[in-house]
């Protein structure tokens, strides 16, 4: 990929009146928020555009690329599940359209059956005197048809979801050792459901389709019928782009400024939208941390600000998974032991009643009195302690590297269609860098950050129900098994004895195989009871207990 860098290498002098300011603020989000930039999705052609525009104004600004002469950093990473070629159904050797007669379902295995069908009803057992497999003997090796919904108010009884109640039929009929399984609608006031397969579900190892109207009625018509069906799921891989510039100011420490710019593109996975496709222009989360992160740039070149020297850094694929940042904090392109502390730039454009949420400020000893002595005083801050979280602060906290995370909080518009750039507090978003200038200013007295480990985890997508294990998920790993990209000092994994890098691959007798199974397990867990988990460490098996 050939980026166009369109300015001329050299520092500009920038004027930093506050009206000046506003205006580059303006520019910048309004810019990134563009229907341009396609909302961002990191491996996008929208994406790229704006690593372009990012990457001409830190050349305008005067700072070194850091990438071999390159302002850009490559990172792969593998997109969501996608139609493969091989997938077919044959009914007693009639041979139904793909992605017309059937559809592949999300948690459909890679996996081909040749057998008989069996009509299993509801696919329930034991649920309200329901007992569809009675009578049918062994359905092992068969291709069973269940019913996608379940007999009318019988799901708000149970008080469960469709999704629910589907999951738990599939999971019943490959406990009975299903050899492929078809979806069908017999109920007449139901429509169609409709399937995508960027639904987050645990996948089986066979196959699992809907079958239309047409597959379904020949499935019903008579016993036995002869079943051939294939399904083939395929996840390819993109590549995204880290953007970072480097100001050298002949010290013997970095400080790092980062913030993601990538968003949702047209909505999918992540959206608070469902279903709808339309563009997520991300003027918030983040083209507002990632103007901040310029801005900075160009605060910090010209300012008398020379202890360390200065990374300015736009993450790609945050919302893939906090991708970026951790590539890049785990690559050889710059040495994390020079770094004195990061500052996370994510959502600074929502300022609502002079709200500001600091989180990290446990990772350091001096950042609490660091912070009450230069903030604000008309600004009501938030503070929390511990390094781990939703954002990219994250991957540098794991290098035992201090942290800060300023953040304005969640609102009505977050990561959906309504985020724009009329909506940003641009006072309140200069008001923060002032702060966050402030702050650096109080540190230059200081030496180099003593790091301190925090008991705690924040994360704006914190789980809120539930058993956890106290674990954050490796989200590129595509091997076998949950990787465990870190355990949370305090929490059930961490007590335990399981540690970072470790695979998880059983939950008691649950197999874990990826992270939407890994979760299926934890969901059969009750808090106050004692889990087996198995894991690899390296090529070694160990099974630990846990007390959760």
């Amino acid at each position: 990929m050939v980026f166009l860098l369109q300015g001329s290498f050299g520092q500009s002098n920038f004027d930093f009146s506050d009206e000046r300011v506003l205006e580059r603020l303006k520019k910048d989000i309004y810019t990134l928020a563009d229907e341009r930039m396609e909302g961002r999705e990191a491996g996008t052609p929208g994406e790229r555009l704006a690593a372009e525009y990012i990457a001409n104004q830190m050349l305008e600004a005067g700072l070194k690329p850091i990438f071999n002469e390159s302002y850009f950093q490559e990172v792969p990473f593998p997109g969501a599940f996608v139609e493969g070629p091989d997938n077919f159904l044959v009914i007693d050797g009639v041979t139904y359209t793909f992605n017309e007669d059937f559809f592949a379902l999300p948690n459909t295995g890679n996996a081909v059956v040749n057998a008989p069908a069996v009509f299993a009803g509801f696919g329930l057992e034991g649920v309200e005197g329901i007992d569809n497999y009675g009578g049918l003997g062994s359905v092992a090796g068969r291709v069973v048809v269940l019913d996608y919904y379940s007999p009318e108010g019988l799901n708000e009884r149970l008080d469960i979801t469709t999704r629910e109640a589907l999951a738990q039929k599939i999971e019943l009929a490959v406990k009975k050792g299903a050899a492929g399984i078809i979806l069908v609608n017999t109920l007449s006031w139901q429509s169609d459901p409709r399937i995508s397969l960027g639904m987050e579900v645990p996948r089986e190892g066979i196959p699992v389709v809907f079958g239309t109207e047409r597959v379904r009625d020949v499935l019903l018509a008579k016993a036995d019928v002869e079943v051939l069906l294939s399904t083939e799921l395929e996840r390819p891989m993109y590549t995204g782009y880290n953007v970072a510039g480097y100001w050298d100011n002949g010290a013997p420490t970095t400080v790092i400024i980062g913030g993601h710019y990538d968003h949702l593109g047209y909505g999918g996975s992540g959206s608070r939208s469902p279903g709808e496709h339309a563009l997520h222009p991300g003027a918030d989360d983040n083209a507002s941390g990632t103007a901040g992160v310029l801005e900075a740039a160009r605060y910090l070149v010209q300012s008398d600000l020379k202890k360390h020297n200065y990374i300015f850094i736009a993450f790609t694929a945050e919302e893939k998974g906090l991708i970026g940042s951790r590539y890049f904090a785990d690559s050889e392109a710059y040495d994390m032991g020079k770094v004195n502390y990061m500052f996370n730039f994510d959502m600074l454009g929502r300022l609502t009643d002079n709200k500001l949420s600091l989180i990290g400020t446990g990772t350091t000893p001096i950042w609490e009195a660091a912070i009450d002595h230069v903030a604000p005083g008309h600004f009501n801050i938030r503070k929390s302690p511990g390094g781990l979280g939703g954002s990219d602060h994250t991957a540098f906290y794991l290098k035992n590297i201090p942290v800060l995370f300023f953040f304005t909080g969640i609102h009505d518009d977050y990561h959906r269609p309504g985020d724009t750039p009329d909506k940003v507090n641009y006072q309140g978003t200069l008001e923060i860098m002032k702060f966050t200038y402030d702050l650096m200013r109080e540190l230059e007295t200081e030496d180099r950050l003593a790091f301190t480990p925090t008991q705690s985890s924040d994360t704006r997508r914190r789980r809120t129900e539930g058993v956890t294990l106290g674990l954050m998920p490796d989200h590129v790993y595509t091997g076998e098994g949950l990787k465990i990209q870190a355990v949370m000092d305090d929490r059930p994994a961490q007590k335990a004895g399981i540690a970072n890098g470790d695979v998880i691959i059983r939950i008691n007798d649950d197999e874990v195989s990826e992270i939407q199974t890994y979760m299926r397990a934890l969901g059969n867990l009750k808090g106050g009871s004692k889990a087996m988990i198995t894991v690899k460490r390296g090529e070694e098996v160990m099974t630990f207990q846990v007390q959760l």
